[in-house]
């Protein structure tokens, strides 16, 4: 569904449950709601340990590398070989206390699936002789590092991004016009959420939204009464 869709549809549905005088709600508030929604509904299926459908992940396809000095990085420490890293920082990624969830790092040259290693895993990586050669990647600041002997030059990321619009708009290597990219306007990009979530996820943004903007109202009011009080009147 795109973003344009899930917008309408829970602006038509809030506008039922409001008066007609009411002023409209504005597209960024709905969809800073319905990303909050989805996140809350997602967690819930990985806390539960359901699988998540690719609907629901966003792929980048033509991440670039850069060299970078390995003091830029300094966990990583001195392993004997260049570190990489990705050019921009990666979107966003839904996580929760044990992990982040980015299904696969490939390289698009060889098609190698390249694991992640934690900070603990790096101590063990120079001197291992059976995982020291296989590419791993480490996820640090926003940023992901590639300590390895031969640059990639290009990789490819599967991820659960906690927003879909930055995903989209993520700089990608092999775009031949990024201005063609940009002058996509943001309601025609995807919202991506399984199928079968867009209805729970559409009736709990517009409950919510109605009950904030009932509090809103009865605090408007309430500060009106204050206002009109006369002075000296404090019964």
């Amino acid at each position: 569904m795109l973003i344009a869709e899930v917008i309408e549809r829970i602006q038509s549905l809030y506008s039922r449950g409001v008066s007609s005088d009411e002023s409209r709600l504005s597209d960024r508030h709905v969809y800073n709601k319905a990303l909050s929604v989805r996140m809350q509904l997602l967690s819930q299926q990985l806390k539960k340990k359901q699988r998540l459908s690719d609907w629901n992940y966003t792929i980048l396809p033509c991440v670039e590398l850069i060299k970078v000095p390995n003091h830029e990085c300094p966990c990583l420490g001195d392993l004997g070989c260049d570190v990489y890293r990705t050019k921009f920082k990666i979107p966003r990624v839904l996580s929760d206390s044990n992990r982040h969830f980015i299904e696969y790092v490939m390289s698009i040259e060889n098609s190698i699936r390249i694991e992640e290693i934690t900070r603990q895993g790096v101590l063990y990586l120079k001197g291992n002789k059976y995982t020291g050669a296989k590419p791993k990647y480490l996820f640090e600041n926003g940023y992901l590092y590639f300590p390895l002997k031969k640059n990639p030059g290009v990789v490819k990321i599967k991820l659960l991004a906690e927003d879909p619009l930055e995903a989209h708009h993520y700089p990608s290597m092999c775009e031949e016009c990024q201005e063609c990219l940009d002058c996509v306007s943001t309601p025609q990009h995807s919202f991506d959420i399984d199928g079968d979530l867009i209805e729970p996820l559409i009736d709990i943004c517009v409950q919510e939204i109605i009950v904030i903007f009932g509090q809103k109202k009865e605090d408007r009011a309430s500060n009106s009464r204050d206002i009109q009080r006369p002075e000296g009147n404090n019964r």
